[in-house]
């Protein structure tokens, strides 16, 4: 005969939180930003992502990795709740925002208007 375990009332309880916290998915930022600093773009350009709950405070960061790259003088391009994209050439610049990374990219390439233009970064919350 197999043995049952009995489970009190409080050990239920518990583990039914426990189940609940391991369910939830975490919580991923409201918000992304990408700053760059294309004044140096020679080899490629440096830049920041970054990710907050307010589009503030995923500015403050996008700047705040860019300039921690290496960037001197790095701009806030695109802010983004889902998806963000920056292309660029030695000349033109260009960026996209959509609810999927490829889209944020076509529309990135877009709006950069050069042939030569290449995705430098995307990135999807």
């Amino acid at each position: 005969m197999a043995s049952v375990t009995k489970m009190t009332r409080t050990g239920w309880k518990a583990a039914a939180v426990m189940i609940a916290f391991a369910a939830t998915p975490a919580l991923a930022d409201s918000w992304g930003a990408i700053a760059i600093d294309l004044g140096k773009f020679e080899k490629s350009p440096y830049y920041g992502l970054g990710g907050g709950d307010s589009e503030d405070e995923a500015t403050t960061n996008s700047m705040k990795f860019c300039k921690e790259a290496g960037g001197e003088s790095c701009k806030l391009v695109v802010t983004y709740n889902a998806c963000g994209a920056y292309a660029a050439s030695h000349s033109h610049g260009g960026w996209g925002k959509s609810s999927t990374r490829k889209e944020a990219e076509i529309q990135a390439l877009a709006g950069c208007g050069d042939e030569h233009c290449v995705v430098v970064v995307s990135d999807c919350n």
